[in-house]
């Protein structure tokens, strides 16, 4: 247990008793809702969580964080946490210093003010009404908007609108420059959804043959990779870059994608990974029984609840030997603790904490039913029950 006091260099007012535990657990919950967070210290980024890996240990009443990439490996004992902001604010102790430091955990790598937000994509509504209009003078704007819609889950990052011409009509959606990279590759499925929402409103009025989607320039190789795989029987979909600054847009040719990014690699006999990490996932198994096992490759497998992975399993070589073993890690995002006699407890809390949450009925407010919705709606695609549009709908996280 560690006493904290104000300290105006840091400006934490605190003065209170708090245990590593409850350290362990602010970084945990804080961490598991932050997959594209990025950690500063000394004024820079040190750490991106996209690309590196976290784990938190709270042993012998210290809270330590170890943080590891490709370029760096960082621990640090901390001391004190404040949330303000979508902003995780540490005081940590490096090795060998007494004197604490700051750390900070940023939530989104968009650091703009809501107000600041609420007004580039009010700005972007009006370029992309005025866009509308000079490329397509033929067709008739019935509506476009931004706002937040909670019956269909639909927020503010997107401008949805329809197209009209005669008893035709298209679905538009589209995403602004200045939204995050995840939010611009999940257009695509929000687009869907949008036109599905255009079909049932205007079933007995109009025949809403497909969607146009908008992208940034420079932002559509994910998108147009994903569109390409979409059935062209069921609907029209047209793909467009826009230049912001000269109000212009570019078509796409989705089937036009080359063979400049394309690779050549080995299928794994499936079969014969199962085998392989049969004890682990038997392990995995005992404690959620529903976990989605994904292959890989030869000597990886990941461990998915409607999408999201909280475990993998992969085979490494026993320090100081030639053997090998099929060794667990889990975590949500970018977190990894490996799974062994002492780490048993907190894999039991994460499996029940996940399997309360993420369900279609779950809190749409939770971290863990918002994380990877992309990942969640691939899962009902290939899954062999059968599901509605609307059930999909009903399942995926409202953009912020």
């Amino acid at each position: 247990m560690v006493k904290h006091h104000r300290r105006p260099a840091s400006g934490f007012a605190t003065i209170f008793l708090v245990t590593a535990d409850v350290l362990v657990r602010t970084l945990a919950d804080f961490l598991a809702a932050s997959r594209q967070a990025v950690v500063r210290e000394d004024g820079g980024v040190v750490f991106d969580l996209s690309r590196a890996k976290y784990s938190v240990s709270g042993e012998h009443g210290k809270c330590l964080l170890h943080l590891w990439s490709e370029e760096r490996n960082a621990v640090r004992r901390v001391v004190d946490a404040e949330v303000a902001n979508g902003v995780l604010r540490l005081a940590v102790q490096k090795l060998g210093q007494a004197r604490p430091s700051t750390l900070e955990i940023c939530r989104e790598r968009d650091r703009r003010t809501p107000t600041a937000r609420k007004a580039a994509r009010t700005a972007y509504q009006r370029r992309l009404r005025r866009i509308l209009e000079r490329r397509f003078p033929d067709f008739t704007i019935v509506q476009l908007s931004s706002a937040m819609d909670l019956e269909h889950s639909f927020g503010p990052i997107y401008a949805r609108g329809l197209l009209r011409r005669g008893r035709s009509a298209f679905a538009v959606l589209g995403v602004n420059e200045q939204e995050t990279q995840a939010s611009i590759d999940a257009a695509l499925t929000f687009g869907i959804l949008w036109m599905d929402c255009c079909r049932q409103a205007q079933a007995a009025k109009l025949l809403v043959e497909g969607l146009k989607l908008f992208v940034p320039a420079g932002a559509s190789e994910i998108t147009m990779e994903r569109m390409a795989h979409l059935n062209r029987a069921a609907a029209k979909w047209q793909l467009y870059e826009v230049q912001e600054r000269e109000e212009t847009i570019a078509e796409l040719d989705c089937a036009d994608r080359g063979n400049v990014a394309t690779r050549l690699v080995h299928a794994p006999d499936e079969q014969a990974a199962l085998e392989r990490f049969a004890q682990a996932t038997a392990r995995v198994r005992a404690l959620f029984p529903e976990a989605e096992v994904a292959i890989l490759s030869p000597a990886e497998v990941a461990f998915r609840c409607h999408g999201l992975e909280f475990a993998r399993g992969r085979i490494e070589t026993v320090p100081g030997s030639f053997r090998s073993e099929a060794k667990v890690v889990f975590g949500v995002g970018a977190e990894e603790t490996v799974l062994d006699d002492r780490e048993e407890g907190r894999f039991a809390d994460l499996v029940r904490h996940l399997a309360g949450k993420r369900h279609p009925q779950g809190p749409r407010g939770d971290a863990l039913f918002r994380l990877q919705s992309e990942r969640w709606l691939e899962s009902l695609v290939s899954s062999p029950l059968p599901c509605t549009p609307r059930c999909r709908r009903s399942q995926l996280p409202i953009g912020r």
